[in-house]
Order: structure tokens, then C-alpha cells, then sequence
């Protein structure tokens, strides 16, 4: 009897041993970098962006392949998004000083109704898209009868749009890129998490063009 005891603690040890080894491996495992600018041609630098005037416009259109109904809720049309995005982007990248002033032209689409004008800069944003992804991961947690693998999932939001930089006094592109925006659900709160997104796609504008940052932790 005591020998079969400790056979069954043994054994009892070594799962709970194996599973903290599993558990300990998953951790380290997420604590990974995820480029979330990518895609990037450049041809000529920006030089002392601080002191420099931009006129930013965009698409009028949206791809919207998930968060239909998030996306219908807060903006009824994709122009009120896509100004709603030139918005934040002019409002966040003057508080950190990214160039010395922000106009937004929202009845332009194409660069050559743009007004230069009275500027250095015309940055403009493209290709948006509204998506999602599922991330599967393992918890480490003892799963049905005291064996395998706990699983969990998160969704994401994802918000990705195209960025094309030209000099208003040569009319040439001199930089783009793609960013990449996400957040994921919480608590079912879709539109925090979409405003999340969004905002942090254009922090990662603001980030790259003031320090070249493209990769962060994993949300």
C-alpha cells in the first residue's frame, strides 16, 4: 500500500512538474515583438519634421470585413471614419510635436487636388481596412481528469491603412508604408476595443515618423 502511494505521488509530482514546464515555455513563448509597420519604401528622409507644415487626406473608402455593425454604429458613413482618423492623427502628432502644424483637406481624395500650397508635406491614407484575427493560446492549467492543456482565445481587432508621404515642393512620394493598428475584445466592449485600434494605428504613425519604431510587444 505504501509503495503503491508513492508510486501515485511520484506520478502526481512529475504531471504537475511537466505541466508547470508547459505552462512556464507558453509564457516565455508570447513574450514576443510583432512588426506593426511594415512594407516600407523610402526614398528621402524627412529633415527636422518639427518644423515642418503637413496637409493630410485620405480615401474615401473603407474595407470593412469585420466589426460590421461597430463600424455602422459609430460611423454611419466610412468618410466619417477616415476624417475621424485624419483627426486623431492631427491631434495626437501636434501634442508630440511630430511637425509644427497639422491640416486636414477632407474634400480631397486625389493628390492632385490637394492645394501644396503653404506647405511642406502631404501625407496621405489609403487602402483601410477593418479586420479581425483569433489568437488560440495554452494556459498552462491542468486540463479534463488532471491532464493536457487548458485552452483559451482571444479575438482582435485589427485596423490596418497604407500611408504615402510626398514633398509639396517637388510633388515626388518620398515614403509609405503599411500600419497596422489591434486591440482585442474585452468584456465583449467592441467599440472600446475598436477606438483602441484605431488608436493605436495612429500611434504607430506618429512613433515610426518621429523614431523609426516598427516593432512592439504583442498586445
Amino acid at each position: 500500500m505504501v509503495l503503491r502511494k508513492n508510486k501515485k505521488n511520484i506520478k502526481r509530482k512529475s504531471v504537475l512538474i511537466i505541466a508547470f514546464l508547459i505552462a512556464v515555455v507558453s509564457l516565455s513563448s508570447c513574450i514576443v515583438n510583432k512588426q506593426y509597420v511594415q512594407y516600407i519604401s523610402k526614398k528621402e528622409d524627412i529633415k527636422t519634421p518639427e518644423t515642418k507644415k503637413v496637409i493630410v487626406f485620405a480615401t474615401n473608402d473603407v474595407r470593412v470585413n469585420e466589426f460590421k455593425k461597430t463600424f455602422q454604429k459609430n460611423f454611419p458613413e466610412k468618410r466619417d471614419f477616415t476624417f475621424n482618423f485624419m483627426k486623431e492623427f492631427s491631434n495626437k502628432g501636434l501634442a508630440n510635436h511630430l511637425f509644427s502644424d497639422i491640416l486636414i483637406d477632407r474634400d480631397s481624395f486625389n493628390y492632385e487636388d490637394v492645394s501644396t500650397k503653404n506647405s511642406d508635406y502631404i501625407i496621405y491614407f489609403s487602402n483601410f481596412e477593418i479586420s479581425n484575427r483569433v489568437e488560440w493560446n495554452n494556459t498552462g492549467g491542468m486540463g479534463v481528469n488532471g491532464v493536457g492543456m487548458n485552452t483559451t482565445s482571444a479575438e482582435y481587432c485589427v485596423i490596418k491603412v497604407k500611408v504615402d508621404i510626398y514633398d509639396a515642393k517637388t510633388d515626388k512620394e518620398i515614403l509609405d508604408f503599411v500600419v497596422i493598428g489591434e486591440e482585442s475584445v474585452f468584456m465583449f466592449d467592441f467599440t472600446k476595443t475598436f477606438y483602441k485600434a484605431k488608436e493605436r494605428a495612429v500611434e504607430h504613425i506618429i512613433n515610426y515618423l518621429k523614431s523609426g519604431k516598427t516593432e512592439y510587444k504583442k498586445y
